[in-house]
Parts: structure tokens; sequence; C-alpha cells
């Protein structure tokens, strides 16, 4: 039998080498895989982003056309309401009368002529 002889420093070198090149493919391995990670966790984070834009949008088109609604009744009850008082504020024709007859009265009056009753 033959006893195995001592690894001369030649073959030592080479399993080194060999050892140092494993050891860099396992970190280029791990890195390429740490870069998946990373790029799904952006890809996640884009797309959730994106739907959150989507929505912030939806509510803030949803917001407008509720305001717009409601300045827009409100500005009809405005309209109604100026309208009315509008209304109450001209005299019937009636009062119109009365004031035409007072103001001949008035104006004969000052005239120094004879008031028409």
């Amino acid at each position: 039998m033959s006893t195995p002889r001592p690894a001369s420093p030649p073959d030592e070198a080479e399993q080194a080498v060999a050892r140092v090149l494993e050891a860099e493919r396992g970190a280029r391995e791990a890195l390429a895989q740490c870069e998946r990670h990373a790029e799904r966790i952006v890809a996640e984070a884009t797309a959730r982003v994106a739907g959150l834009h989507e929505r912030t949008g939806a509510r803030i088109e949803r917001l407008r056309e509720r305001m717009a609604l409601a300045a827009e009744r409100r500005l009809s009850g405005l309209r109604a309401e100026q309208e009315a008082l509008a209304l109450e504020s001209r005299p019937d024709a009636e009062t119109l009368e009365r004031l035409d007859a007072a103001i001949a009265r008035l104006a004969a009056e000052i005239a120094g002529g004879p008031a028409e009753s």
C-alpha cells in the first residue's frame, strides 16, 4: 500500500484558487438574486403607486363633481331667492295708481293749485 503523498504546494494553490473562484461565483449568484428581488420590490411598489394615483385621481374627480353640484344648487337657490325678492319689491298696479294719485296731489299742492282727490 502506498501512502498518500502530501499535497504539493501547487496543488494547494490550485485548490485555494478554486475555492476563491467558487466563492466569487457564489457571491455573483447571491448578488444576482438580490438584484432580482430588488427589481420585484420596485415593480410591486410601482404598481401600488400607480393604483394609488389612479384611486386618488378618481376621488378628486368625484369630489370636484360633488362640489360643482353643490355650487350649482346653491347658485340656483340664490337665483330663486333673488327673483323672489325682486317680485316682493315690485309694487302691484293698485299701489302704483295710489302712488300716482298721491304724487299728483302733492305736485298740485306745491304748485298752489287745488288738490284733487
